[in-house]
């Protein structure tokens, strides 16, 4: 598979990529710098390749290396948030681009008419693992967000690289007025679906590609779970066993959105064991359909209302395995602070075993209102200040509730003349 490489930071790119994945510079002009510094993960690994080799090394390069990492900025606390015009990555709490100006919220004109939504994204190794194979995307422009959760398998550094690629490639299909993200506000349901669904299965491809050129990652995979937040309207595509739920604000049901694509969900759908003995089976983190296992891999599509104060968790199986969806109903409930959820759901994972990697992103839903004209626009990630959300009392033995959903029926077959 031919990639992209980086003229500012050296990363290599997928093929559809136009802005670098790692760094947020344009691959086709001069190097710039510009968010996040992009050259701590390189000083770093630099430092710890010296270290390791320090006795055959110069002791004034060493040396040179370690002022210079004790000269990097502080690193970023959070997920960054990726501009979808132009690449850059922001800080968490970021309103505007720093690299093109480009709000990342409502503008003031339309945002008493719109809900608001805030989020964070927060990926953990976990208590037993020594690396992490999830993966987690943020993204946003205008209002709009673009969220997702990959959870890689097939050991180390395959696992890992399957759900590298998957996020990337998700990047690379969004990011840019190339690839249509200044009209993302602008298209039709059916238009987004038809977004989400090709890149779902590019980035299917992006895995089995790499496969290809390295045999020794035969068997690698990776879920993926993808939102697409805008107004009052989240539209998800799914492969895995990952999951998204949504938390009614008001009432606290809690209603998973998602199908699991394993062998354990489809002996529990047939009624041929019950939930006790599919949380217990020995086989119920087998996948019969993950990115990178055949050419044409189909995502499930959903699309759900939201209301105010409603909220989304994307997580991997690593939270699912410790944390039931009344646990997560309830912890969601107790902070309008999307960060603070996230990170609430992952140290309760943590102390009952972290037996697996663990993430969780959290998307809130507000309605920004009384804003008078000239104020800079509601901020659409997340914030210091909270207005405007209630916090619903969840009882202790809170149980799933089905609310009342719609699914939109697509044409999933692939034109022929679809092109990378």
């Amino acid at each position: 598979m031919e990639t992209r490489t980086c003229p500012n930071c050296g990363h290599e790119n997928l093929p559809r990529a136009i802005f670098c994945f790692k760094c947020g510079a344009n691959i086709d002009e001069r190097p710039v710098v510009r968010g996040i510094h992009p050259h701590r993960r390189h000083v770093e690994d630099a430092v710890q390749h010296a270290q390791e080799r320090e006795d055959s090394l110069a002791p004034e390069l060493v040396q040179h290396l370690r002022e210079a990492k004790a000269k990097l900025p502080p690193p970023i606390e959070g997920t960054p948030v990726t501009c979808l015009r132009c690449g850059t990555l922001n800080r968490p709490l970021s309103s505007y681009c720093v690299g093109c100006g480009a709000t990342l919220s409502i503008p003031d004109e339309l945002a008493e008419m719109h809900l608001v939504p805030r989020a964070s994204a927060h990926s953990d190794v976990g208590q037993v693992r020594d690396n992490n194979e999830d993966r987690v995307g943020l993204w946003a422009r205008h209002g709009v967000v673009l969220a997702m959760v990959a959870d890689g398998m097939g050991g180390a550094v395959a696992g890992e690289e399957a759900s590298r690629l998957a996020v990337e490639a998700v990047q690379a299909d969004f990011l840019g007025e190339a690839r249509g993200s200044e009209t993302l506000r602008d298209l039709s349901e059916n238009e987004i679906l038809e977004k989400l669904r090709c890149a779902v299965r590019r980035a299917n491809r992006a895995v089995l590609s790499r496969v290809q050129e390295h045999p020794e990652m035969q068997g690698m995979g990776t879920t993926i779970t993808l939102v697409f937040v805008r107004d009052n309207r989240v539209i998800v595509a799914h492969v895995g066993d990952s999951r998204a739920y949504l938390i009614d604000g008001c009432e606290g049901w809690i209603n998973q959105i998602t199908d699991d694509h394993s062998f354990v969900e489809a002996l529990l759908t047939a009624g041929h064991i019950t939930p006790e003995q599919a949380a217990v089976h020995p086989m119920r983190n087998v996948l019969y359909r993950a990115l990178g296992q055949v050419e044409d891999v189909e995502a499930d599509l959903y699309s759900r209302n939201l209301t105010e104060c409603d909220r989304l968790i994307l997580c991997s199986d690593g939270l699912t395995r410790h944390v039931s969806p009344a646990e997560i109903a309830k912890l969601a409930g107790q902070s309008d602070v999307p960060e603070d959820i996230a990170q609430s759901l992952i140290d309760l994972a943590n102390q009952r075993g972290g037996e697996d990697n663990i993430s969780a992103v959290v998307v809130l839903m507000e309605r920004s209102t009384d804003i008078e004209p000239g104020e800079p626009p509601a901020p659409v990630l997340i914030t210091d200040t909270q207005v405007g959300i209630y916090q619903a009392p969840l009882p202790d033995d809170l149980a799933q509730h089905d609310r009342p959903t719609e699914e939109l029926s697509v044409d999933l077959s692939l034109d022929d003349d679809e092109t990378e």
